[in-house]
Order: C-alpha cells, then sequence, then structure tokens
C-alpha cells in the first residue's frame, strides 16, 4: 500500500480548457447571432414590400416550430460521425455557407430589381433559417467534445456572455441596420458569417482536437452510442425542460417589458430586456463557478426556483422591477442559460452531445413561437395570465430537473 501523501490524496487538475477553439465555437454562434438579427429585421420588411403581407404571420412562428426538427435532426446526425477529424466541421462548413451566399443572392437581386425575385423571397427565407438552425447544434457540441467536464461551465460562459452582449445591443443593431439599407445589410451578413466560419476553423487548427471519454476524462472520444429507452426518455425530458425554460426566458425578456409601469433608469433607448441581458453577460463567469462547484442539474433548479421567486415579485409589483431586480434577474438568467446549455451537452449518453444541443435549442425557440402564438407579437399583457403562465413554466422545469436526476442516478452517471 502506497503511503499517505497530501499529494496523492489530492483531487487531480483538470486539463486545461482549449481556449482557441472554444472562442472559435463561440465566435461563429455570435455570427449566427448576428445573422439572426439581420433575417429578424428585414423579413417583414421585405415581406410587405413585395406583396406577402400574409405571410407574416406565419414566419413569425416558423423559426420555432421548424427549429424543434432540424436542430435534434442536425445534431444527431453530426453525432453519427463526431469522432472523426472533420466529422462536425463539415456540416457546419456546408450550413454557414449555404446561408452566406442567401444573404449575397439576396443582396444582388435587390440591387438588379429581378423579375423573379419576388415569388422566390419566401423559399429563400425559408432556405436561410433551416441553413442557420443545421449549423447551430453540431457547432455547440463541439464544446462537450474537447472541454474537460469539470471545466465546461466555464466555457459556456463565455458562450452566455456573447449572447447577453449581442442581444442587448439588438435593438440598436437592428436600427443600423435599417440605415444601411436591405441590399447593404445582407452583403454584410454575408461577410459576418464567412468570418465566423473562418474563425471556427482557425480555433480548430490552433487546438489539438482532444476528445473527453464517458468518465469526464480527457481520451479518445468514443463513437455515439446507441439510444436505449431510457436514453429516450432522457432526451424527451430534456426537450420538456427546454420547453419551460424557454417559457421563463419569454416571460422575463419579451412579456415582462411589456408589462412595465415605468422605465427603470438607464439609456433612452434601452428596455428592461436589454438591461437584463447585459447584466446576464456579466454575471455569467460568476454563475458558471457556481455551476461547477453545485452542478449542472442542481444549478439549473436552484436557477429556476429563485428567477421564479424574483419574477414574479417583479410582475405584482405596481411600478414594475427597479434596476436592482433587473440587475438580480440578469445574474438568475446567466445561471439557468449557463446550466441548461452545459446539462444539454452532457446528459445524453457520450458522442450524443449534438443531439442533447439540438434539444435544447429546439425547445427553447419553439417555447418563443409559442408565446408569440398566445400572446402576440406586441400589445400590453396581463399580468394574471403572464403568473398563470409562470407557475406553469416553472413547475415543468423543476419537475423536469428532479427526473432528469433520477435518470441518471438509475444510468450510475455522476
Amino acid at each position: 500500500m502506497k503511503p499517505f501523501t497530501p499529494r496523492a490524496s489530492a483531487r487531480p487538475e483538470a486539463p486545461p480548457i482549449p481556449w482557441r477553439l472554444v472562442g472559435g465555437v463561440v465566435g461563429l454562434q455570435a455570427c449566427l447571432q448576428l445573422g439572426w438579427i439581420v433575417y429578424s429585421t428585414y423579413q417583414p420588411v421585405l415581406l410587405q414590400r413585395f406583396g406577402f403581407t400574409d405571410l407574416l404571420p406565419v414566419f413569425a412562428l416558423l423559426g420555432g416550430f421548424l427549429g424543434l426538427v432540424v436542430e435534434p435532426l442536425s445534431g444527431a446526425l453530426s453525432d453519427r460521425h463526431g469522432g472523426q477529424a472533420r466529422g462536425r466541421l463539415l456540416p457546419i462548413t456546408v450550413a454557414v455557407t449555404v446561408a452566406g451566399l442567401i444573404f449575397l443572392t439576396t443582396a444582388a437581386l435587390l440591387r438588379q430589381g429581378s423579375p423573379w425575385f419576388s415569388p422566390g423571397l419566401p423559399w429563400l427565407m425559408l432556405l436561410w433559417v433551416v441553413a442557420v438552425q443545421w449549423a447551430s447544434s453540431p457547432n455547440l457540441a463541439q464544446l462537450n467534445e474537447a472541454v474537460p467536464l469539470r471545466t465546461l461551465p466555464l466555457a459556456v460562459a463565455l458562450l452566455t456572455v456573447s449572447q447577453g452582449l449581442i442581444g442587448a445591443f439588438s435593438s440598436d443593431l437592428a436600427r443600423l441596420a435599417l440605415r444601411l439599407g436591405p441590399a447593404a445589410t445582407f452583403l454584410l451578413g454575408a461577410l459576418v458569417l464567412a468570418l465566423g466560419l473562418a474563425v471556427l476553423r482557425s480555433g480548430r487548427a490552433a487546438s489539438s482536437m482532444s476528445f473527453r471519454n464517458g468518465q469526464g476524462s480527457v481520451g479518445r472520444q468514443r463513437l455515439a452510442a446507441p439510444l436505449g429507452p431510457a436514453d429516450l426518455a432522457q432526451g424527451a425530458l430534456l426537450l420538456g425542460l427546454a420547453l419551460a425554460v424557454g417559457g421563463l426566458g419569454q416571460i422575463l425578456l419579451d412579456l415582462l417589458p411589456r408589462l412595465a409601469r415605468s422605465a427603470p433608469p438607464g439609456p433612452e433607448a434601452w428596455g428592461p430586456g436589454s438591461l437584463l441581458l447585459l447584466c446576464s453577460a456579466i454575471g455569467a463567469p460568476l454563475t458558471a463557478r457556481a455551476v461547477g462547484r453545485w452542478g449542472r442539474l442542481p444549478s439549473l433548479a436552484a436557477g429556476i426556483l429563485l428567477l421564479a421567486g424574483v419574477l414574479g415579485v417583479s410582475l405584482l409589483l405596481p411600478q414594475g422591477p427597479g434596476l436592482l431586480q433587473l440587475a438580480l434577474l440578469g445574474v438568475l438568467h446567466s445561471l439557468v442559460v449557463t446550466s441548461l446549455t452545459a446539462t444539454s451537452l452532457t446528459v445524453l449518453p457520450p458522442g450524443r452531445s449534438g443531439l442533447g444541443a439540438g434539444l435544447a435549442l429546439g425547445g427553447t425557440g419553439l417555447a418563443g413561437s409559442l408565446v408569440r402564438l398566445g400572446f402576440g407579437a406586441s400589445g400590453p399583457v396581463g399580468s394574471g395570465h403572464l403568473l398563470v403562465l409562470l407557475a406553469a413554466t416553472t413547475g415543468t422545469a423543476l419537475v423536469g430537473c428532479l427526473l432528469l436526476a433520477g435518470g441518471r442516478r438509475r444510468q450510475g452517471v455522476a
């Protein structure tokens, strides 16, 4: 028996995070998010200009319902070749290239005034949505493959920071896009997507792609394990959990500002949603450490419960949430987003992180479409209906966390 020494008993250090690769993944996701801002800004404008006003409600809901199919499917297909050196990079490259070419084609046809552009516009928009959604799940799955399990929340926090900052300035970016005009904006959007793909490829080339095995140590990645009945149940629970968390996010970022009685102090052009996302980005590094210490599912359950409590109080206040409450809601939002993303990448068997990411993205996206379907895209909302939705989504999310944790314990996963 080896003698006891402090060094021998110390917890082994986690392998270093390949930050160049993480930066590449986050950079591409940021460029895809910027592309969504361009698309969302000009989708209603172009549909109205070319006589497709009747399609506006359909396209307002299309992204969420389409993502429920496209994102899990693209993630699952990329899992089949995830163990190969370029197994996930190839579908990402093809999808981003197609999205960029659609932007270029749209810019060129708008300048030339081509006669066949008008009937083809809805199909170009549909294809663009599919292409961008096809790239997201395989891209996120790379984090799970290359980042050590113990430090995965820190890598995910960088994603939360990026999404929060871009979301906070999304209104300003949309106004800038409208000033530039559609042709120039779509050309710039194509360049942004090309830049994101270049950043990802550079990050992969600079980082030695090490893959984690099923026990959480860094080694060679396993091939995608076959999904049994218990795994399918876990996937269904993850989808339901993502749908409930997405509903909470919609209450927080979309419906709460429409209920606010008075605007909080801040820049004139900024609303509560922008301030929330800015605080979410600022708080992400701190909440990531909490996720690493407490665990993914416990952190997610705690974040959901705290977020729902503060949100419920904010809905009942006659003057609406103040600046301090918005800051607290933003930090809790980053805790929920970071822990949900880390959970989605690890809750399914080894090699199935693409499917997990797709289920999480598809569920949260569908929640946005369902909320718009029920409450409309604009106009005031009543606090009573929001409290009912808050109670339903919170209860569903907490039950999902408990069932997912129970399933992992039965499977003997730490």
